[in-house]
């Protein structure tokens, strides 16, 4: 009888602990991307009262008499099942769709998470607001480019911190140049662009019709032009291509033919790396507003044409860009971070970076939603969102709990009744023995 006792006992052990955890994934229904986890029981040791005996002659064998002496815990499993993805409209809200963890870090020491919750500090760096943990990443370049072998670092967001301007490398023309025009007339107009400061230069560009040109015998009505920066007195001259004036052809339906120069009544075709317009700084006297080196930019006249209207050519667009500060950001599928400036320009800040484990099952959790590496999760392999067996980051984006209540409370009948009956079991033996005491009555 007393076995039976004891063994009840390690019945209502296992079910009470299994009733821990279901206590536990239910408390965490609405935590962030929580992680549910489930109990497996395994049987105690059993006392053999007799063995196994062979077939042996006329006598078919037996199998083993054991009695078991009750249950234990085999396991509390982590379910890394996704969890529902919730959208929330926060940049800096970040939710992992697939395989992977964020990478935590306080400065000496890696942490693992599933939960995105995170914030911009005061210096504009990514952050667990619950532990101050830094998100870790890999960071841009000034051009926006990333290098995927470069350490991972804190990732930094410096919103109104930063700033970025783009240099004028193309100009765009429309509109016509009058046919009519005599040998000699002028058009002269003007275009603004950027140089590597961000600062507006106007540069005049004058057109002059001139006398046809012949290639390969065939006549070209022709156009001059030069550009000249008369803004500051101690600027030199643009220069066109190594020569000024430079030319344009047409042919007889007004369509841009060719651009380059003539010299001695041979035309000579612009090559295509050389830079149309340089705008170069004095040797002696350059102010200090305008750049050491010199900015250049290409015109691009292939929507330019010579028809019998009236002459007005001007821009349609160019690329640069004055100074913007960085005003917000966002991240896309990939785990990149995206700064968007005040002069409309966007460019690459960082990358989200991620960490897979061979056995996922196998971190230890560490509270406030964090995990740690184990032996028996392996080391971390980190790389970029999408590599890797690694799943893709969305922005303002949370992942909900994993724990299905339904789920939850079916186990917890399940293990209710589990209890009562060990408890039973506990009873009907007391009972037993009761019985056995009166004997002597």
């Amino acid at each position: 009888m007393g076995t039976a006792i004891f063994t009840g006992v390690t019945g209502l052990k296992a079910h009470q602990r299994r009733i821990d955890v279901i206590a536990g994934n239910i408390a965490n229904v609405n935590t962030t991307a929580y992680r549910g986890s489930r109990v497996l029981f395994e049987d105690l040791f059993s006392q053999t009262l007799e063995g196994a005996r062979a077939a042996v002659g006329g006598f078919g064998g037996s199998n083993p008499s054991q009695v078991g002496l009750g249950v234990k815990l085999g396991a509390i499993d982590i379910n890394q099942n996704q969890g529902s993805l919730l959208t929330t409209g926060v940049a800096s809200d970040l939710a992992i769709q697939g395989a992977g963890f964020f990478i935590l870090s306080d400065g000496s020491a890696q942490l693992y998470s599933r939960d995105g919750s995170f914030q911009l500090n005061a210096n504009g760096v990514l952050i667990d607001p619950a532990t101050g943990l830094k998100v870790q990443g890999l960071s841009a370049d000034g051009a926006g480019n990333i290098d995927t072998n470069a350490p991972l670092t804190d990732l930094v967001i410096p919103v109104g911190g930063t700033a970025i301007v783009r240099a004028t490398t193309s100009v765009n023309l429309v509109g016509n140049l009058d046919s009519n025009a005599a040998v000699g007339t002028t058009v002269t107009r003007s275009m603004q662009v950027y140089d590597s400061l961000g600062q507006a230069r106007t540069i005049d560009v004058t057109y002059t019709k001139s006398a046809q040109v012949t290639v390969s015998g065939t006549p070209y009505n022709a156009w001059t032009w030069q550009a000249t920066y008369t803004n500051d007195a101690s600027v030199t001259t643009v220069v066109n291509n190594g020569v000024a004036p430079a030319t344009i052809l047409f042919d007889s339906n007004g369509q841009l033919f060719a651009e380059g120069t003539v010299t001695g009544g041979v035309f000579t075709a612009r090559p295509a790396t050389d830079p149309e317009i340089s705008v170069t700084a004095a040797a002696l006297g350059s102010p200090a507003s305008f750049p050491a080196t010199p900015f250049n930019f290409n015109v691009d006249f292939a929507k330019v044409t010579e028809l019998s209207a009236t002459s007005d050519i001007s821009v349609s667009n160019q690329d640069g860009y004055p100074r913007g500060t960085l005003q917000s950001f966002n991240i896309g599928n990939g785990g990149v971070v995206n700064g968007v400036f005040s002069n409309g320009l966007t460019r690459v800040i960082g990358q989200v970076a991620l960490a897979n484990f061979s056995n996922p099952g196998g971190l230890s959790r560490d509270g406030n939603n964090m995990f740690r590496d184990t032996p028996a999760s392996g080391t971390a392999q980190i790389g970029i969102p999408q590599t890797g067996g690694r799943g893709q980051v969305s922005g303002g984006v949370l992942e909900g709990s994993n724990v299905d209540l339904g789920d939850e409370f079916s186990n917890l009948i399940v293990t209710e009744r589990g209890f009562q009956a060990n408890a039973r079991t506990i009873t009907t033996a007391d009972t037993l023995l009761q019985e056995t005491v009166n004997l002597i009555r």
